[in-house]
């Protein structure tokens, strides 16, 4: 071995090393007809410097001692063992050289790290594959890890013929020191375990299913090595993190793939990071709980230099629970997909979990789903209430939700038409809204004037009713919710209370004078019109809608107009601005607009007008 070292720096003279150069040997495993100790190698191991001299030895070195049992009997197996290390020092496993126990006569190679075999050759030859690939410090060390190495062992899920299991790792896995140029343990580190039930049965299965975990350190999923449960002869896959459903795991890691710049990290949480669980609500087949996750979650922070993961710890979530969500692992993946990735979204989607006890998924979300009301006691409402909720990305829209009926004080009819009456109201909690300057918190804005649309009969068709919610624009939410008179039980839309087209009584004017006139057909007036009309004004956090009072307008008077309804509407619809700017300047000499039709039987004409505004 000496006489291949060529004039290459940092590589290790390989020697014999008496036994009694070694203090404070402790026993640190055992696997088979191996037993491994830790060790203080007194004089340490020799470097080369340069071509022609030799470096100082690196004293009081610790070492691992892999001592192999009855080897003085097979010395060709002990020298084709020794024949698989390098001597380089910075590579990952170092070979020093050989020593001798005086006592039992057992060979000793001397190591810088020790990484454990299996007693199965396929699954040494395929981890001895994966180690000798290792070409960069980004790259993770593949090992065989005894299952003695684990502690706190504890159930966190389970799907068909997989158990996943969290545990602490007493060594951890091996990293790589830049600083020093050497692989050190990362001790007591959290881990899963993946145990696969019988599959002793199959090792090309579970070593396929090893070979699609990347490599890199830093990728969202890796995977530190493979165990064995000793009792069962289960084969274990130590992972980062996993869920036991290769379909879920996927999904995670294509969302984690897609990740920009202002998403949020999905992640797979274990259940046993949540505490403070309290049951919220409850709907069907949807129990949604508040709990503290511990972790919280992942938050990007752009320092000077470079770009971090952090954790919001001790976070309030909302855990959204599935029944029976772990009999179709599709059913959960569809459900998560509804969820923008985007930051700015009213609902975020943190990750997934499991209950352990009942098997049921858990979608982990910001706690927004805990500040609305989404229960009205009717499934098909609910769903949509959760669509539409789910479709808020932006900080200017308006949460959309179900509003009791008691929430409304003053409620006053302003008009109706057929199955339509119109109410104007106070809603005491008021909308809720992002507010802007203090991230995800949402806020409340009391006492506001509200218009209610109320659907008699509408109990009939929920469908009916969800169709004519689906008119309203979503930008900025002129939509508020849906409510329901509890004696009459029809259904209520709530808007923002003003309708721009609008009926306007005769007795809103004053101040009437005749300005022209056109044969016997038409009479134009000017008036003072005491409300005035509504306009949106954008310079306010909610774009709500104000009057102008006392504006002056123009009357244009179609005479024997009440003898044909289509005329008038057609007449009204030349007059609609196709600009939403166009309300800034309602009533100005340059325009000319329609302030309102005189007949309350044609409010459904004008309640689609409006909602093109």
């Amino acid at each position: 071995m000496q006489l291949k070292i060529n004039n290459n720096n940092g590589i290790v003279v390989f020697e014999w090393i008496l036994y009694s150069q070694f203090n404070e040997i402790k026993e640190i495993g055992k696997n088979g007809s191996i037993t491994v100790y830790s060790a203080i190698w007194k004089d340490g191991p020799l470097y080369i410097k340069t071509s022609d001299t030799w470096d100082l030895r690196d004293s009081n070195k610790k070492v691992a001692l892999k001592c192999l049992h009855n080897s003085q009997k097979y010395i060709d197996s002990l020298i084709n063992e020794a024949k698989k290390y390098s001597i380089k020092h910075e590579t990952l496993q170092v070979l020093y050289g050989i020593s001798q126990n005086p006592v039992t006569g057992d060979y000793i190679l001397v190591q810088n790290n020790y990484i454990w075999d299996s007693e199965n050759e396929k699954i040494n030859d395929f981890i001895q594959e994966r180690q000798f690939k290792i070409n960069n410090y980004d790259d993770e060390v593949l090992e065989w890890i005894p299952y003695n190495q684990f502690n706190e062992i504890k159930v966190i899920g389970t799907n068909g013929p997989i158990t996943v299991y969290s545990a602490i790792w007493k060594d951890g896995p091996l990293c790589h020191n830049k600083k020093y140029g050497n692989y050190t343990r990362d001790s007591d580190k959290e881990v899963a375990l993946k145990c696969s039930h019988n599959s002793q049965e199959s090792i090309d299965s579970l070593i396929n299913k090893a070979k699609k975990y990347p490599t890199k350190h830093e990728a969202f999923q890796v995977l530190y090595g493979i165990s064995q449960n000793p009792d069962t002869g289960d084969y274990i896959l130590v992972l980062t993190w996993t869920s036991g459903n290769e379909k879920i795991d996927d999904f995670i890691k294509e969302r984690q793939l897609k990740i920009n710049d202002n998403d949020i990290m999905l992640e797979w949480i274990p259940y046993n990071r949540f505490n403070n669980i309290k049951e919220t609500c409850k709907n069907g087949l949807i129990t949604v709980y508040s709990a503290k996750w511990e972790d919280g979650p992942l938050k990007k922070i752009d320092t000077w230099d470079k770009r971090l993961h952090v954790r919001d710890s001790n976070k309030i979530v909302a855990l959204k629970c599935l029944y029976k969500s772990q009999e179709s692992s599709d059913y959960l993946i569809n459900e998560a997909k509804k969820y923008s990735a985007n930051s700015e979204a009213f609902q975020l989607l943190y990750g997934i979990s499991q209950n352990p006890d009942t098997g049921n998924y858990i979608l982990v979300q910001n706690n927004s789903i805990n500040l609305v009301n989404w229960i009205s006691g009717n499934e098909i409402f609910d769903d949509f209430i959760q669509e539409m909720q789910l479709k808020i990305n932006n900080r200017n829209d308006f949460v959309f939700e179900w509003i009791p009926y008691d929430q409304f004080n003053e409620i006053k009819e302003t008009g109706t038409n057929g199955l339509i009456t119109i109410y104007l109201a106070i809603w005491k909690v008021g909308p809720l809204k992002k507010n802007s300057w203090s991230g995800e918190n949402y806020t409340r804005y009391s006492n506001k004037e509200v218009s209610l649309k109320c659907l008699h009969n509408s109990q009939e068709s929920i469908n009916s009713i969800i169709n004519e919610i689906k008119k309203y624009p979503t930008k900025h939410q002129v939509l508020y919710g849906i409510s329901q008179n509890p004696v009459t039980g029809d259904y209520i839309l709530h808007n923002f209370g003003d309708i721009v087209l609008e009926w306007i009584p005769y007795n809103q004017f004053n101040e009437i004078k005749e300005t022209g006139k056109n044969d016997l057909i038409t009479t134009v007036y000017s008036a003072i019109w005491k409300d005035g009309p509504l306009y949106i004004k954008l310079d306010t956090w909610d774009k709500s809608y104000v009057r102008d009072s006392n504006e002056v307008v123009a009357l244009k008077y179609l005479y024997n107009s009440q003898e044909s309804i289509d005329l008038i509407i057609n007449e009204a619809k030349k007059y609609y601005p196709t600009n939403h700017k166009a309300l800034y300047v309602y009533g100005k000499p340059s325009w000319t607009k329609l302030s309102g039709i005189g007949r309350v039987k044609n409010q459904a004409w004008i309640d689609k007008m409006s909602l093109r505004v």
